[in-house]
Parts: C-alpha cells; sequence; structure tokens
C-alpha cells in the first residue's frame, strides 16, 4: 500500500469495534511525580541521562528512576512533551515522571502521553506549568495491556528500522569524512580557483506561501537543504538559486554552518550556494574539514558575525591532488548515495509513523491492519 493511499485510508470513516477498549482517565494509566534538582554545577562525569521538560540535558553519574520509563514536560515551552527512557535515567525538577504504570505498558503509556494534548492544563503565569493533581482526570480510552503491548510492537518497528537509519547515515558521514582526511595529497586552494559562489538574496515577504507555488526557499541556518529538513516555505519572486548538490553554507551568525541542497531552490541571504560541477562531494569534505576558517568571522561582542563574497572566495581549503581528486570523488558519491537512501526512507517511515499512531491510539486502527501496513514498509 501505497504512503499516499495509506494516509487516505486512514483518514477514512472506517474503524473497528472498541468494545475492549474501556473509557477511564489518566490517574488509571500512571502515577506521577515531580523530578528532582540536579545543576549542572553538581554533575559528575558519568553516562546516565539527565532528562528535562524537552528531553535529554546532559549526563550524571547516578540514576534515580530505573528504566523503562517516561519523562514529561512540567515547566517552559516543552510543557506536555513526553520522553522514553530505556535506560536508568536521572529526571530533572522541570519534569514529572512516572513512579508507576500502573500495570500498563510503559511504550504505550509513552505514546499516550505525548499524543495527549496539554496546553488547557497551564497553572503557570509567567511560564506554562504542568500540575500533576490537576491532570488525573483527563479522560482517556484505554485498552487491555496486551493490545498496548502490541501497538507499541507496531509503532516499534518503525522507530527501529527509523535508528537504523539513522546510523547508517551518521557512520556513512564519518566514513566520508575520514576518506577525505586520509587523503594526504592535498593542497591549499582558493575557493574561487575550484567553486563558483552564489551569495543568496532575500525577495519581498509578500512572495513567500506555504502552498508549495515558486521554489523552495531556505533563508539560513535552520531547517535548510538535504540534511535538516524541517518546515518548508516557497517563494515565487526567487533572485538566487542554488541546485541539487550545491554546498550551502551560512554567511550570517553563525557563519560557517554547512549543508546540502536537495533540490533546485532559493537561497536567502543567510546563505552561500558553493558549486562544484565535478566535484561536490570532494567540495563538501573541503569545506567541512577545517573549522577555524571560519573564526575570524564569527561573532565578537555585540558584533554580528558575517563573512562577505570576496571574502569567502578568498578563503583557502585544503584540495586533493589531480592525482587522488577523481577516486575520492568516486568515494564519496556512493557514500553520499547511501546516507540519501537511508534519511529517504527514515523521513517516509516517519510519516507513516506519525499517521497510523493516531489511528491505533484511537482504536480506529486496529493492530491485524497496522502490522501488515509495517511489514510491507520495512
Amino acid at each position: 500500500m501505497s504512503l499516499h493511499v495509506l494516509m487516505l485510508w486512514c483518514g477514512s470513516s472506517w474503524g473497528g469495534s472498541m468494545a475492549e477498549w474501556r473509557q477511564t482517565t489518566l490517574d488509571q494509566l500512571v502515577k506521577l511525580q515531580r523530578g528532582h534538582d540536579l545543576p549542572t554545577s553538581q554533575r559528575k562525569v558519568g553516562n546516565v541521562p539527565v532528562v528535562g521538560a524537552a528531553g535529554p540535558s546532559g549526563t550524571h553519574d547516578t540514576a534515580m528512576v530505573k528504566a523503562p520509563g517516561v519523562v514529561l514536560g512540567r515547566a517552559g515551552a516543552s510543557m506536555g512533551k513526553a520522553t522514553y527512557c530505556d535506560v536508568d535515567f536521572w529526571p530533572l525538577n522541570t519534569s514529572l515522571y512516572v513512579t508507576d504504570f500502573l500495570g500498563n505498558d510503559p511504550r504505550f503509556t509513552y505514546y499516550l502521553l505525548d499524543l495527549i494534548d496539554f496546553s488547557g492544563y497551564n497553572s503557570g503565569a509567567a511560564q506554562p506549568m504542568l500540575n500533576r493533581n490537576y491532570i488525573t482526570q483527563i479522560k482517556i480510552s484505554l485498552p487491555e495491556p496486551s493490545e498496548q503491548k502490541a501497538i507499541a510492537s507496531v509503532v516499534g518497528a518503525l522507530e527501529d528500522k527509523i535508528s537504523i537509519n539513522e546510523r547508517i547515515a551518521v557512520t556513512s558521514s564519518e566514513l566520508a569524512a575520514g576518506h577525505y582526511l586520509a587523503t594526504n595529497e592535498r593542497e591549499s586552494v582558493k575557493i574561487a580557483d575550484i567553486a563558483n559562489v552564489t551569495m543568496g538574496q532575500s525577495p519581498p515577504g509578500e512572495t513567500f506561501n506555504e502552498q508549495g507555488n515558486g521554489l523552495p526557499f531556505y533563508q539560513g541556518t535552520r531547517d535548510f537543504g538535504f540534511r535538516f529538513p524541517g518546515y518548508r516555505v516557497w517563494c515565487t519572486a526567487v533572485t538566487r538559486q542554488a541546485e541539487a548538490n550545491d554546498v550551502l553554507v551560512s554567511v550570517r551568525a553563525p557563519v560557517g554552518q554547512i549543508n546540502v541542497a536537495a533540490e533546485l531552490c532559493g537561497i536567502g541571504r543567510g546563505l552561500a550556494s558553493v558549486r562544484s560541477e565535478k566535484y561536490p562531494h570532494v567540495l563538501l569534505q573541503a569545506l567541512s574539514a577545517d573549522r577555524s576558517i571560519w573564526l575570524p568571522y564569527e561573532a565578537e561582542g555585540t558584533v554580528f558575525g558575517s563573512i562577505n563574497k570576496k571574502q569567502f572566495t578568498q578563503l583557502e581549503i585544503g584540495w586533493p591532488t589531480a592525482a587522488f581528486v577523481d577516486s575520492l570523488e568516486s568515494r564519496l558519491s556512493t557514500l553520499d548515495q547511501r546516507i540519501r537512501r537511508a534519511t529517504g526512507e527514515s523521513r517516509t517511515l516517519a510519516t507513516l509513523r506519525n499517521t497510523l499512531l493516531p489511528q491505533l491510539m484511537s482504536g480506529k486502527l486496529r493492530v491485524r491492519e497496522a502490522e501488515k501496513i509495517v511489514e510491507d514498509a520495512v
């Protein structure tokens, strides 16, 4: 079943019987307790995750809670965000954590808590705050533990595959950097001598839209290009473009953030497109390898860090000699294809997970149907 058809199907009125699901309240799902203070100055070297409202926030040498566990954001912008912990951990006082699952499946509990909209239970004044005593009577639908485990298993299979893909992408990226650094025959060259640089330019604000009109547009370091896709905006009046495989570099604070254009796109004044027609993957590694070339252009005090085109093109980077550059490009291209396959599949699986999860957690989609869909996908 294609993802498009699946999403249409899940959005239809079909649903299974929920006779075995009981209508109850949140206090029948878990018992919650406020987390514990642990200032950064008091943390010791260790590998125990410290988990706050937004998720992992450093490490410590001592655990307060045995795994598996679930942490719920208590304070701040991440109020209501759930985090699943599969190793022993320390929950911070910005969070609530589960002290008793009351016989319910921990991972199912995590999925359910993360789907609940807690915004209507904000008890804070200066900042958002979740009081555990105010949420005990939130109404929920709860299946039997066996059904909970089955649901968690189905969604977990997708998440496991996504995790595997992430490791493949990270390992491949590390191998690519290693191949470049292992090429000892390199010489110092100016960027202008081996690549074309296009500085971005920002069109008028009224030319942007979220409906897909025009070209995808990237303004700066947040959620741009291939490696960190996120929120997308389009522009109907693009003046500066990047092509697929162009290296994207941030040119305004912070300077020197690196990415890759996944497609033809517009670039704003926060970015530069750097293009090598023959050696795009070598160029990516050469620009990424030495952070020190960007240091003179980083912000100092109240000065806004930036680099202009003349400065950019005169930067010197390490470039493999003619005897090695072709073979290196070939190896790096192969690794890049592996990264793209893994990350592309992960995006598809994440969309599938996000489509299936609310249907499963509401009982509208039955586990046996979801298992077949996941089996076909992974």
